[in-house]
């Protein structure tokens, strides 16, 4: 009795997807690692910001020294840090946090400034 081969692939060809996914799967991965690496750096930006605007109007607003903090650290973090500056009647405050994950092997930082214009000035 003849056996019948199966139609398709040649027996030079086999494990040819094999040796493939095996060259692509590292570079996928690495694509991957970093746009995933990139979000959370855009994540921090955007929540530094955040934590800006949200001073900049509590400052204008002329709320304690410790709320705003507490607004900063809710918004931003822990480990954000804030600096105000008055100029006439605008508040101008400025956020920056560090970028965590992989970033941090770069001391890579978020900074966002906001200027609001305190309440009681025309």
């Amino acid at each position: 009795m003849r056996q019948r081969r199966k139609s398709g692939a040649d027996d030079g060809e086999r494990g040819m997807v094999t040796a493939e996914l095996a060259m692509t799967l590292p570079v996928v991965m690495a694509v991957l690692f970093l746009v995933l690496s990139f979000g959370l750096a855009l994540v921090t930006q955007l929540r530094v910001t955040d934590a800006a605007r949200e001073a900049a109007r509590a400052c204008a607003m002329e709320m304690s020294h410790d709320e705003i903090l507490d607004i900063v650290s809710d918004r931003a973090g822990d480990e954000a840090k804030m600096q105000v500056e008055t100029s006439g009647e605008y508040v101008t405050v400025t956020v920056t946090a560090p970028v965590r994950g992989p970033w941090s092997l770069l001391d890579l930082t978020a900074e966002s400034s906001m200027t609001a214009l305190a309440e009681g000035s025309p």
